[in-house]
């Protein structure tokens, strides 16, 4: 959690300053899907909750919630389909984040469309949905190599870890 948050105290005013906020990655997903990925139910659930709620606090004009209702969902969603896909290796890693960020925008147009009736810029989250799931998909094994590695800290990995290679 403590790296989450770290992340996105360093994204946000760091993208904001080289004006790339509207093509930045979507780190904070990245990480949901990780804890889909990794963590039990109960742990996940609730760490994706809260982390919904920090990037609440860094995004704004979305309605507070909003985020912790999308990653929620998303961790939902990722938990169902891990059982169906065998996330092995970069480009199946890849393959889900991208995926999981198309689910978050239009997750994120509906809630807006049901909870924000102010919010009218629906045609723009649209266009924008392939681009972010093409900026951010590539993060995704940088991002899960890190997480992996700060989580080898805290816990003993197995063999069957993704990157868990030479321990």
């Amino acid at each position: 959690m403590i790296v989450c948050y770290l992340m996105l105290a360093l994204e946000s005013p760091m993208l904001q300053h080289l004006h790339l906020a509207r093509f930045a990655p979507d780190l904070a997903l990245i990480a949901v899907v990780w804890i889909a990925l990794n963590m039990n139910f109960t742990s996940g659930v609730t760490t994706c909750f809260f982390l919904g709620y920090l990037k609440d606090g860094f995004v704004m004009g979305a309605p507070i919630g909003m985020h912790m209702e999308i990653f929620v969902m998303v961790f939902f969603m990722v938990r169902f389909f891990a059982g169906k896909l065998r996330v092995r290796g970069s480009v199946t890693l890849m393959f889900t984040v991208g995926m999981a960020t198309i689910i978050a925008c239009l997750l994120f147009a509906l809630l807006s469309l049901l909870f924000d009736p102010t919010f009218t810029d629906y045609g723009m989250v649209i266009r924008l949905i392939l681009p972010l799931a093409l900026v951010t998909a590539p993060f995704a094994p940088l991002i899960f190599f890190l997480l992996d590695r700060v989580d080898a800290v805290f816990h003993t990995k197995g063999r069957d870890s993704l990157f868990a290679g030479g321990r």
